[in-house]
């Protein structure tokens, strides 16, 4: 199913609206949100970022961190960002763990 511009743009701002709750409690010095050009970053300590950014021509989310790069698309029937390659990657699973990998801090992204 192909998204609209409309969907798209919503969908985004629910997900990046959902992140940026998930950290609020979290010490900024371990891990901080940020919205700026329309990319998200979560900066952890020793400065690691971890990057969301909208790719509106394919209508997918792209998501960084260190060397790693991964494209979500969205999936209705999941009602979730899922990787474009078949691993069945979540985003917001991708968030959580990261999180706690990185800056050892458990973080609910919440899914509704």
């Amino acid at each position: 199913m192909s998204l609209d511009e409309k969907r798209y743009r919503q969908l985004l701002d629910e997900t990046f609206a959902r992140v940026d709750r998930a950290f609020e409690s979290v010490d900024p010095d371990l891990a901080e949100v940020s919205l700026s050009q329309g990319t998200l970053t979560i900066t952890f300590f020793e400065k690691q970022r971890f990057m969301l950014t909208p790719q509106p021509s394919p209508r997918q989310l792209w998501a960084a961190f260190r060397d790693r790069a991964w494209h979500f698309d969205w999936n209705e029937e999941r009602r979730a960002w899922v990787d474009d390659r078949g691993h069945s990657i979540e985003l917001l699973d991708l968030v959580e763990r990261t999180t706690r990998d990185v800056a050892s801090v458990e973080v609910r992204v919440p899914r509704t």
